[in-house]
């Protein structure tokens, strides 16, 4: 039999383009790319978002993981690392991710395809320890792509294009670099089907019938004011002229009325006879809604009837499309991202581990007694990992490994027990006046840097809040925006300055380390140099909401009926500059104090990681000059057996988490003395 290797047919009929592909849709509302706008009001009506939650959150709740089955475990934990998912039947938690992919957010966005019928990502991957590492699956929303490319004869997906100035190349995104996800597609279109299709009738005239409702109760709630002559009179016209003035002017108020003259009376009338029951029409469209999408039970408190075996009939009908819908995610992911990461580090040939769900809308609870009869019956076994997990479900703590006693937390401003240190004292050692005259003097000059560098962000400011004088739209002060190109200035000099502190701070701890024989070295990590990007964007970031906020409450301030724009302008400006100006105290100096330590802070646990096992840490709170609050004063002197007990109390590495003073206190935790020594 003659092996079928070539196609000689077509998904397309030709009357479309092959990125089209929607011959049968007869709404022109609904013909992609329109379909995007349309979908996107319609979500915001109560009873779909409602449904959309209904489907999103119990997808998002459910248990997802890499299944290792028929694979190296190698091969599966990297697929696991690179997704942020656990790998199966490894229920041990694991360390917060800080870079790459996170799997809530990423399958938050991916779920949009249920609301557009398609949601594309682009993939972005780096070379890390000799292996090519998923690093981002980026967001490509649905209102920013302007078309999708469809191959004509299989109908197989070939990329997108966005609305990119410059870029002429089609696609401009191709489907190696995409991972597509795509909701009940036919043929080749690829834009999918929105769940909230079959609802644009019952959406459309729902919002009618809500306009009319409105326009209803505003006409007639309290009926039409009338002045009616009385019968056997002969109004002149103008008596006729002034009664409809009357009725006209009539208004509801504390101190409303009407006084009417001879021959007329005033009435407010209502409406007479039938109306149609607009209410219940919508509570029927709603309805229709629950329907499509298999939500039924959300109808059950409006009915006339209804049972809870009824209710758990809807809903198991519903996690089943539900679980559909699951697993159709982790069917793409599992094709179109965990094969390509095993295909970069392994090769093709290479078994993939497949992305699993389970769990949609059932998550039982573990129990004493569930427990006893699983355990009774054989099911169970109580092995150690067993047992680790229970601990874990209710918070209990974990088997120690020698019968030492474990130290109770200690509360704020509690005094603690003081260990008798067998090393030199804190303040015996070197570095501590370095890493406090470094921070002073790291404020000092990056205060001086933000005046420099702030100009900017004050005019755009003064601009914006003057822009809103001249329109009249005093609302715009509480949302005034900086322009982008502002801030990055501002991060990239606040960066510049955090990464020389941090440099000095990696030093003094690699002093405090060779004094007790020790050698680590001052380089810092990608994750350590992303933290303090990230520490310097936030800060920038705190300074400049504050700058918002202080435009906005100067320009209401001086605003008034006949004020001017430029005097506004002018006054924000002065103020703004006043901030930019104090270099001790305030908005900018406060924020980037704290800024520095963080650095310092993420620069010297960097440096500490490199200790060997053994050494003990010691809390030192000798940098606040004899400021302490009672809390730090208490701890200071306590030792730690190793780093991790050490950051428990001190999370940073330069701030007791039970701190009470604020700034003014500045302790920190220092190296004492390694185990085994040469």
């Amino acid at each position: 039999m003659a092996l079928p290797t070539r196609l000689h047919g077509s998904v397309s009929d030709g009357t479309y383009d092959a990125w089209l592909g929607e011959a049968l849709e007869q709404v022109p509302a609904l013909v992609y790319p329109l379909s995007v706008e349309t979908y996107a009001s319609m979500r915001r009506d109560p009873q779909l978002a409602a449904i959309l939650a209904g489907y999103t959150l119990q997808i998002r709740r459910a248990s997802w993981s890499v299944d290792p089955a028929g694979c190296r475990p190698e091969v599966a934990q990297l697929v696991a690392d690179d997704l942020g998912l656990p790998v199966a039947g490894d229920d041990k938690p694991r360390a917060a991710r800080v870079r790459g992919v996170s799997w809530s957010e990423h399958l938050r966005s991916a779920l949009a395809c249920l609301t557009y019928g398609h949601a594309g990502f682009e993939i972005l991957a780096e070379m890390r320890g000799g292996r090519a590492r998923l690093s981002m699956l980026a967001e490509r929303p649905a209102h920013t792509i302007t078309a999708i490319y469809a191959d004509e004869r299989s109908g197989a997906f070939q990329g997108v294009t966005q609305d990119i100035p410059g870029r002429l190349d089609v696609p401009q995104i191709k489907a190696d670099r995409m991972v597509w996800y795509c909701h009940e597609r036919e043929g080749n279109s690829w834009q999918g089907t929105s769940l909230l299709r079959p609802a644009y009738g019952p959406w459309l005239l729902k919002r009618e019938l809500q306009r009319v409702l409105a326009t209803s109760s505003r006409r007639f709630g309290m009926g039409v004011p009338t002045v009616k002559a009385l019968p056997g009179t002969s109004p002149t016209e103008g008596q006729m002229t002034a009664a409809l003035g009357l009725a006209t002017s009539a208004r509801v108020g504390d101190q409303g009325g009407a006084a009417v003259p001879p021959g007329f009376t005033f009435e407010l009338v209502g409406m007479t006879g039938s109306t149609p029951d607009t209410l219940g029409f919508i509570r029927y469209l709603d309805q229709q809604m629950s329907r499509m999408s298999l939500m039924n039970y959300l109808d059950l408190g409006t009915s006339e009837s209804g049972s809870r075996a009824l209710a758990e009939s809807f809903v198991d009908v519903l996690m089943m499309a539900i679980q559909t819908v699951g697993e159709s995610i982790a069917d793409t992911i599992t094709r179109q991202a965990a094969a390509r990461i095993v295909g970069w580090n392994f090769g093709d040939d290479e078994p993939v581990p497949a992305v699993t769900v389970s769990g949609i809308g059932d998550r039982r609870e573990i129990t004493a007694e569930a427990l006893d009869l699983l355990l009774r019956s054989g099911a169970l076994s109580a092995d150690p990992a067993l047992e680790a997990h229970i601990r874990r479900e209710w918070r209990l703590p974990e088997r120690q490994a020698t019968p030492e006693p474990v130290p109770r937390p200690v509360a704020a401003g509690a005094r603690r027990p003081r260990a008798v240190a067998a090393a030199a004292a804190p303040a015996d050692l070197p570095g501590f006046q370095d890493l406090a005259d470094q921070h002073t003097q790291a404020v000092t000059d990056l205060s001086a840097r933000w005046e420099q560098e702030s100009p900017p962000l004050v005019d755009a400011l003064a601009a914006a809040t003057a822009a809103e004088v001249s329109a009249g739209m005093l609302v715009g002060f509480g949302s005034l925006a900086v322009p982008p190109a502002v801030t990055a200035g501002l991060t990239a000099a606040i960066i510049a300055a955090l990464s020389a502190a941090a440099a000095s701070a990696a030093a003094g701890a690699a002093s405090e380390l060779a004094a007790l024989g020790i050698t680590a070295t001052t380089a810092l990590g990608d994750e350590h140099t992303t933290r303090i990007e990230q520490i310097a964007e936030a800060t920038v970031g705190l300074i400049t909401a504050g700058y918002a906020s202080g435009a906005g409450r100067v320009a209401m301030a001086q605003t008034g009926p006949d004020t001017s724009a430029s005097v506004v302008e002018q006054a924000v400006r002065d103020h703004l500059t006043g901030l930019s100006e104090a270099k001790t105290s305030g908005l900018v100096a406060g924020n980037l104090a704290a800024a520095v330590t963080s650095a310092q802070a993420e620069a010297r646990r960097a440096v500490l990681e490199q200790a060997p096992p053994g050494t003990r840490f010691v809390a030192n709170e000798v940098l606040d000059d004899g400021n302490r609050c009672q809390p730090c004063g208490d701890v200071t002197g306590t030792e730690y057996a190793s780093l991790a007990d050490a950051l428990v109390d001190y999370p940073t590495g330069l701030r007791f988490k039970d701190c009470a003073g604020g700034h003014r206190c500045r302790g920190l935790i220092a190296p004492l003395l390694p185990l085994v020594t040469n």
